[in-house]
C-alpha cells in the first residue's frame, strides 16, 4: 500500500514537472512570437520610413532638376532677347555710320582719322585710301586741315596722297607709307569690329537692368 502511494506521487510529480515544463515551453513560445512581431513590426516601420524618406529625396530631386530646366530656359531666353536687342542696335548704329557723309562734320572726322593714323606712323611722306566718294573731299579739305594740325603739332607732312580703295567702305581712310607694309585701318568697318566690345558694353549699359547686366 505504502509502495503504491509512493509510486502515485512520482507520478503526480511527474506529471506537476510535464505541466510546468509545458506552461515554461509555451512560454517561451509566447515570448519568442512577441519577440517576432515586435521585430517584424521596427523592421516595417524602418522600412517604411527608409520609402517615405527615399520617396522625399527622389520628390526634391526631381523638384530641383525642374527648376534647374526652367532657369536654364529663362537664362536662354534672356539671352536670346538681348542678343536681339544688341543687333537692332548694332543695325541702327550701322545705319547711322552708312549715313555719315550727309553729315557737316564728316570732313573734320577724316582729318581726325587721318591725324590719329599719323600720331602712330613714322615718316613724312603717306598715302591715304579712301571709298571713291570721299577723294575729292580728301585733297579740297581733309588734307590741307592734317597739315595745319600736324604742323602745329610739330610733325610737318611733306606729302600726302589721296588713293581708292578696292571696295567701297560706309566712311573712313586706310593710311600707310608709299611702299610699306604697316597700314593703318580707320575706315568705319575696321573700327566697329576693334572697338566691338565697347560698343557692346555702351549699350548693356544704355539698354540693360543691373539683373540682365550679370550673366
Amino acid at each position: 500500500m505504502a509502495e503504491m502511494e509512493s509510486v502515485d506521487k512520482i507520478c503526480e510529480r511527474i506529471r506537476g514537472d510535464g505541466a510546468r515544463e509545458i506552461d515554461a515551453i509555451l512560454e517561451r513560445a509566447r515570448l519568442s512570437a512577441a519577440e517576432i512581431v515586435a521585430k517584424a513590426e521596427a523592421e516595417a516601420t524602418t522600412a517604411g520610413e527608409r520609402i517615405v524618406r527615399e520617396a522625399g529625396e527622389k520628390a526634391e530631386l526631381a523638384k530641383k532638376r525642374s527648376l534647374s530646366s526652367v532657369g536654364l530656359e529663362v537664362k536662354r531666353i534672356r539671352l536670346h532677347s538681348r542678343e536681339e536687342v544688341v543687333t537692332a542696335v548694332m543695325e541702327r548704329v550701322k545705319a547711322e555710320i552708312e549715313g555719315s557723309r550727309k553729315r557737316s562734320d564728316y570732313t573734320a572726322v577724316l582729318a581726325g582719322l587721318v591725324a590719329e593714323a599719323l600720331h602712330v606712323l613714322e615718316g613724312e611722306v603717306f598715302v591715304v585710301s579712301a571709298d571713291a566718294r570721299d577723294l575729292a573731299l580728301l585733297e579740297s579739305a581733309v588734307f590741307p586741315a592734317v597739315r595745319e594740325r600736324m604742323q602745329k603739332e610739330g610733325r610737318p607732312v611733306k606729302s600726302i596722297e589721296g588713293k581708292e580703295l578696292s571696295a567701297p567702305t560706309a566712311g573712313g581712310v586706310q593710311i600707310g607709307v608709299p611702299g610699306g607694309r604697316v597700314m593703318y585701318d580707320n575706315t568705319f568697318e575696321a573700327r566697329t569690329y576693334r572697338y566691338r566690345d565697347d560698343i557692346r558694353a555702351i549699350i548693356f549699359k544704355s539698354a540693360f537692368s543691373t539683373e540682365d547686366k550679370v550673366e
